[in-house]
Order: structure tokens, then sequence, then C-alpha cells
């Protein structure tokens, strides 16, 4: 087991107690609460799981309705892996289906989500 030294354990703190109003004075009643991160963590976790960022992200960049086939064709996916998490998705309100006939479509309504999926694809795309 690594033996921690006390100034690798005291790094992250400050060495003496010390307020400054002025630095958090704009700051006070405005970091989240505990239901307002709860739901942050409940958003990031829509795209916490690998399949469901690429089904976000393909409906992120289509803007349109995909058919269920089409989805699983593009993403390389079985139709009962992809409808597992098209409905995990639909139960959080991030994506809509539509039927017609025996073909179901789906699009993403979550707009924040498709803003959130994007940009995190290009940070992505910048760092490599």
């Amino acid at each position: 087991m690594a033996q921690l030294f006390a100034s690798e354990i005291d790094a992250d703190t400050c060495s003496v107690e010390c307020l400054h109003p002025d630095a958090i004075q704009p700051l006070l009643g405005r970091s989240l609460g505990s239901d307002g991160a709860r739901a942050v963590g409940d958003l990031f976790a829509t795209l916490s799981d690998p399949s469901r960022a690429r089904i976000v992200h393909l409906l992120a960049i289509k803007e349109a309705d995909l058919c269920v086939c089409d989805i699983a064709l593009v993403l390389g996916m079985s139709v009962s892996a992809l409808s597992h998490q098209l409905r995990f998705l639909r139960e959080r309100g991030a994506v809509e289906r539509r039927k017609a006939g025996r073909i179901a479509y789906y699009r993403l309504i979550d707009d924040h989500l498709r803003e959130l999926v994007l940009g995190a694809a290009m940070h992505v795309a910048e760092a490599a």
C-alpha cells in the first residue's frame, strides 16, 4: 500500500482558515441545491452509457425522425439492444416515439441534451 504524506493529503485544502467575502458574495444562493444537483446528475446519466450517447448523438445530428431499423443499422446494434436503450431514453423524456403502421420512428426532443451531446462530441474531436 502506498504511503501518503501530509503534504499530499492537504494539497487540495487551504493551509489556513480564511474567507473572501468579495469572492463568495456573488455566488451565494446561486450554487445547485440537492434537487438541482440530482437533476444534473440524471441528465449526465442519460449519456453515461456509450450506446445511449451514440443514439442521442445520431438523433442530434439527423434532427429528424429515424426508424429503429435504420438506427440499428447505422450504429451496428441489434434491434433488441437498441429498443432497450430507446425505452430508457423515452422514459426520461429525451426521445419521442411515433408509430406509422408497424414501423417505430424516434426523434430527439430534449434540445438541452442535443446541445450537450453535440458540444461533448466537438470537445472530444478537438482533444484528439
